[in-house]
């Protein structure tokens, strides 16, 4: 766990996101940075706004630099709300990730004290420390291989217009990485410079910004999926779990099962409060990405069907696409998953 905690930090705290950190989490000089980067990512959103709306009448033109402005929405946005609700997300992590509520249940804490004695308490102790171990064995992987496919997408963005000043070799030549409207000019090269420098930092700036938030939501998410399965086994078992307890069938045998369904209710509570406190952060979040993600793919799309398709100012495009295809389909699968899991306990607990 600490390895995965390290790794999320490591990434956030390039954007200055700190919720990561074990110590001094909410210091000022997190906060400057924080701040910083957020402001850097405004002026994206305005440079690529004012790049669109001066391209307007030239289609082709207007499309390539439309798919830097929803990639700047996202980012101003994804940086906006790690600022605005840096202290509750902190609270969500401390509540959900860095310690786990499923040991403080009686009935967990109980059956990892003694030794199993039965087949479902056994099946109960994998479970609860198995599925702990995978999700973030997974949520972790899954970081890494969404800040590799971002910072390649970014890179050959750069590299892109390098590659073409070096091949045209006209000294007078200026191209930028990414597709911005400036109120200067580029024709000193000093200025050229510091241009490219702002757009290099924005650019990686987005490899930080959108796995880092994105994968940490995605853990929170599995986090209240992995404890509604455990919660739906063991009202499941529950007949079994109390026999194997007690060891005996009587009147002892129905109050652990009364204690049992008792704990199950309260740590449903539990979580269910806390995934409504997250889905209300969270939930216009999900709907603007999911909206500027298909505005995103269809102008990728156009721009891939009138381009070269196997040219490397074309192959960004394709990655650009998968990126966003990508995050969108995990978030429709892990809220499907959720509604899939409390549907499956209320069934459970009326049974029961």
């Amino acid at each position: 766990m600490d390895e995965a905690f390290l790794a999320f930090h490591r990434v956030l705290s390039f954007a200055g996101i700190s919720i990561f950190a074990k110590q001094n989490w909410n210091s000022h000089r997190w906060l400057a940075h924080q701040t910083f980067n957020f402001i850097i990512g405004v002026l994206c959103f305005i440079f690529t706004t004012g790049f669109v709306v001066t391209n307007v009448s030239d289609f082709l033109l207007c499309i390539q630099g439309a798919c830097i402005w929803t990639t700047g929405v996202i980012m101003t946005i994804t940086l906006g709300v790690c600022l605005i609700f840096r202290k509750e997300f902190r609270s969500f992590l401390e509540e959900m990730v860095f310690r786990d509520h499923m040991l403080e249940m009686p009935l967990i804490d109980h059956i990892l004290l003694v030794s199993p004695r039965g087949e479902k308490i056994q099946e109960l102790r994998n479970l609860v420390t198995g599925s702990q171990e995978k999700l973030f064995k997974y949520t972790t992987l899954l970081l890494k291989s969404y800040v590799a496919n971002v910072f390649l997408c970014a890179t050959l963005y750069l590299c892109s217009p390098v590659y073409g000043m070096l091949v045209r070799e006209d000294k007078s030549l200026r191209l930028l990485a990414f597709d911005m409207w400036f109120p200067w000019s580029l024709e000193d090269y000093t200025v050229y410079i510091i241009s490219f420098i702002f757009h290099a930092y924005a650019g990686y700036l987005c490899c930080i910004a959108y796995p880092g938030l994105q994968s940490t939501i995605i853990l929170l998410l599995g986090q209240l999926i992995r404890q509604t399965r455990i919660l739906t086994f063991i009202l499941l078992h529950m007949n079994e779990l109390a026999l194997e307890v007690t060891g005996v069938q009587d009147e002892r045998w129905q109050d652990i099962c009364t204690l049992i369904l008792s704990q199950c209710v309260d740590h449903y509570v539990k979580i269910k409060r806390f995934s409504n406190r997250l889905n209300l952060i969270c939930r216009p979040f999900y709907l603007t990405l999911i909206l500027v993600a298909i505005m995103l793919v269809c102008m990728c799309s156009v721009k891939i069907a009138v381009s070269n398709k196997l040219s490397l100012d074309t192959f960004k495009y394709y990655i650009h696409e998968f990126c966003f295809i990508l995050v969108v389909l995990m978030f429709c699968l892990i809220g499907q998953q959720v509604e899939n899991e409390v549907r499956r306990e209320l069934r459970t607990k009326i049974s029961v």
